[in-house]
C-alpha cells in the first residue's frame, strides 16, 4: 500500500521564525538609533550620497556657519554684539559683515538663521549681495521691520531695500505686513535665497517675500540693527544655493 503524501511544515515553519527573527533584529536597530540621536532618514541620505559618490536628499555645501558658542572672530566689528550661552546677541546701532561671505566666490547663496528673538526695539536687518568700500555699503538688506508702520501695515513690516553708498534707500523692492501679535519675544527661523535676480524670504518655513533686482551681482552678507533694539540669535550660516 503506498504511504499517503503528508505537508512538510518544518521548511515553512523555519522561514516563517527567520522572517520574525529578521524583523526583531530591524526593529531594534531603528529604536537603538533613535535613543542615541541618529536620524535613520540622515543615516540612509550619507550611505546613498556615499554609494552615489555624490549629494543626495539636499545634502547642500555649507560655505560659512557661526553657531556662537566661542567668539565674535567671524565677524567685522563687535560693537554692540556679545556672545550669550551659545546665542549671539545685539543691541542698538549695528553694522557688520560676516567675514567668510565676503570671501565666497559664489553670489548664489542661502542664509540661515535660526531661533532670531526680538527682545525690544525696531528691529533688525539682514545683509545680502553686499559691499563696503571708502563710500560705504552698497547691497540689500532684508529686514524685520516693527518700526516700518507705513505701507498700510499698522504692526510693522518685512521688507527689502537696497543699499547705496551708505545710504539706505527708503522705497522697498520688496515689502509685507508682520503679525503684531508674534512681533517680540518669539524666536523665528529665517531663510534668505539669493538666486540670479530673484530674493526668496521664508520665516519658519513660510515664505515671507519675494523680489527681483539686477543692480547688486555679487557680495557678502551681514547684520544691522538700529534704534533700541535688543535681539539673540542662535546659529547663522551661509549655504549653497539649491537647483
Amino acid at each position: 500500500m503506498k504511504k499517503t503524501s503528508g505537508i512538510d511544515f518544518q521548511n515553512g515553519q523555519g522561514l516563517v521564525e527567520y522572517v520574525l527573527l529578521l524583523s526583531l533584529l530591524v526593529i531594534g536597530t531603528i529604536l537603538v538609533l533613535s535613543f542615541s540621536g541618529v536620524s535613520l532618514s540622515d543615516l540612509y541620505c550619507k550611505v546613498a550620497s556615499s554609494i552615489g559618490g555624490g549629494k543626495s536628499c539636499d545634502e547642500r555645501q555649507k560655505y560659512c556657519e557661526d553657531t556662537f558658542d566661542k567668539d565674535l572672530s567671524q565677524w567685522q566689528a563687535s560693537t554692540n554684539m556679545s556672545v550669550k550661552n551659545g546665542q549671539m546677541c545685539f543691541s542698538n546701532g549695528l553694522q557688520t559683515m560676516n567675514k567668510c561671505s565676503t570671501q565666497l566666490p559664489e553670489s548664489d547663496y542661502v542664509i540661515n538663521m535660526n531661533d532670531v528673538n526680538l527682545s525690544n526695539g525696531n528691529g533688525y536687518g539682514v545683509y545680502f549681495r553686499t559691499t563696503v568700500d571708502s563710500n560705504g555699503l552698497d547691497g540689500y538688506a532684508f529686514q524685520y521691520d516693527p518700526g516700518a508702520t507705513g505701507y498700510g501695515n499698522s504692526k510693522g513690516s518685512l521688507l527689502i531695500r537696497r543699499w547705496i553708498n551708505g545710504v539706505e534707500v527708503m522705497t522697498p523692492i520688496a515689502v509685507a505686513p508682520l503679525s503684531g501679535s508674534t512681533t517680540y519675544d518669539v524666536p523665528h527661523d529665517f531663510e534668505i535665497a539669493v538666486k540670479g535676480d530673484t530674493f526668496t524670504v521664508y520665516m519658519d518655513g513660510t515664505q515671507i517675500l519675494n523680489a527681483k533686482d539686477s543692480t547688486y551681482p555679487t557680495g557678502g552678507t551681514g547684520l544691522r540693527s538700529w534704534d533700541s533694539t535688543s535681539a539673540c540669535m542662535g546659529d547663522y550660516s551661509i549655504l549653497e544655493g539649491q537647483e
